[in-house]
């Protein structure tokens, strides 16, 4: 390629001590959100012709941002409104306070942002990792570990579990 179409592609970058990967989540800078981070999962990074660097980011949500997730946050909604039951491994969890705070569906929402809005990475696991991590010294009271709770299409407003049901709110 040649002029203003040539990019150079990373697998990897470094900023400041911490080494940024293809397929690492990291929080996104966001002015006035100190509650609901951005959240996204690194598809790609490149140099363009002008010497900015840029990631192609797919995002996660957090259940308020969602139409359905805002009636999910509280526990006692969840079997009212969905017509199911928790899952069994969120149940030791949701004494926790914080428990729903740490909930994000991934989205097929994607857009490329400036790499210097990466502010840091963050942990995406399954509920069941989150689980045992939460029960660890090193992850028990950690900002940056977060767990999938299911999908969130953006365009149509569904929420899918992990397994790919809808869920019907």
């Amino acid at each position: 390629m040649k002029g203003k179409a040539k990019k150079l592609f990373y697998k990897a970058i470094v900023r400041g001590r911490e080494m940024i990967r293809i397929g690492d989540c990291a929080v996104f800078l966001s002015a006035g959100r100190p509650n609901l981070p951005f959240i996204g999962r690194i598809q790609s990074m490149w140099e363009s012709w002008g010497s900015n660097m840029v990631v192609r980011v797919n995002w996660f949500y957090h259940p308020e941002e969602t139409n359905p997730g805002k009636k999910l946050t509280d526990k006692k909604n969840w079997d009212q409104m969905c017509g199911q039951s928790l899952p069994a491994a969120l149940h030791s969890s949701i004494q926790r306070k914080d428990f729903m705070e740490r909930a994000l569906y991934q989205s097929s929402h994607s857009d490329e942002n400036d790499v210097q809005t990466v502010s840091h990475k963050c942990l995406v696991v399954s509920v069941e990792e989150y689980e045992q991590m939460t029960h660890t010294r090193r992850y028990a009271d950690s900002e940056d570990l977060y767990y999938l709770a299911g999908t969130y299409e953006p365009t149509t407003g569904m929420i899918f579990n992990t397994d790919g049901v809808p869920v019907i709110c």
